[in-house]
């Protein structure tokens, strides 16, 4: 009997050791993101679409929305006047970034800007935007980061659930070309946009190792009183 005792001893304690290693789960995080691809302007109401938050997996604190946009382009001109002339080239876009459940301004709308300045000299006869009295500007890049962070129980909620939630990314260009009043150009101008979203949780825990060691405690204990009582009944029967 005393074998059957020990043996029901080191299971009770097994089980908490076991509960002991599943340990305390800790804060952590998951991350969507999404792209689009590098389009010529005027992009309207393109859609970037992010996983929700599965409420499965734990209780969710806070969402983290990182945008990068980038614009990128080329430009030229020719002055065509009879004096030197400083031209400035912007190269821009208007991004905005909306979901009809979250308020995301500010920050947006943002505006990636590269603005530069040339001084040429009067036109030189060849209208090749080249030259002394022209340029040609190739990859032009303007880019622009922002973060948002949500942390309120409706936006989170907004973020939870199974599927996906979309946003509208939209970037109206804004480029410009400025010079003489005798001056060629052209401009062109495309965007693209990176989203990303980190939902910062606590997962589902398990039993606290203190709560398991008094688990097996109590397991031990109570096997041990039911031995004594039948030791007990034995003796006196």
């Amino acid at each position: 009997m005393t074998t059957k005792l020990l043996n029901s001893l080191a299971a009770a304690t097994t089980l908490a050791g076991m509960l002991v290693t599943a340990g305390v789960a800790n804060a952590a995080s998951l991350t969507s993101t999404a792209s689009t691809s590098l389009e010529f302007t005027d992009i309207v109401d393109s859609v970037l679409s992010i996983q929700k938050f599965n409420p499965s997996l734990g209780t969710l604190n806070s969402v983290t929305l990182d945008f990068n946009s980038l614009i990128t382009g080329e430009a030229g001109f020719e002055n065509r006047g009879a004096r030197a002339a400083r031209v400035t080239v912007k190269l821009a876009a208007e991004v905005n970034l909306t979901n009809s459940d979250l308020e995301l301004s500010p920050p947006f709308p943002i505006l990636p800007v590269n603005e530069q300045s040339y001084l040429v000299t009067a036109y030189d006869g060849v209208t090749d935007f080249g030259g002394t009295s022209g340029r040609t500007l190739e990859e032009l890049i303007a880019t622009r980061s922002t973060t948002k962070t949500f942390n309120s129980v409706p936006d989170l909620a907004v973020f939870t659930g199974i599927g996906n939630l979309d946003f509208l990314y939209t970037a109206i260009a804004e480029s410009t070309v400025t010079g003489s009043g005798n001056l060629r150009f052209f401009v062109d101008t495309l965007a693209q946009a990176d989203l990303t979203v980190i939902y910062d949780y606590d997962p589902k825990t398990v039993p606290e190792p203190s709560a398991a060691l008094g688990i097996g405690l109590f397991a031990g204990i109570g096997l041990l009183s039911q031995r004594k009582k039948s030791w007990f009944k034995i003796s006196n029967s």
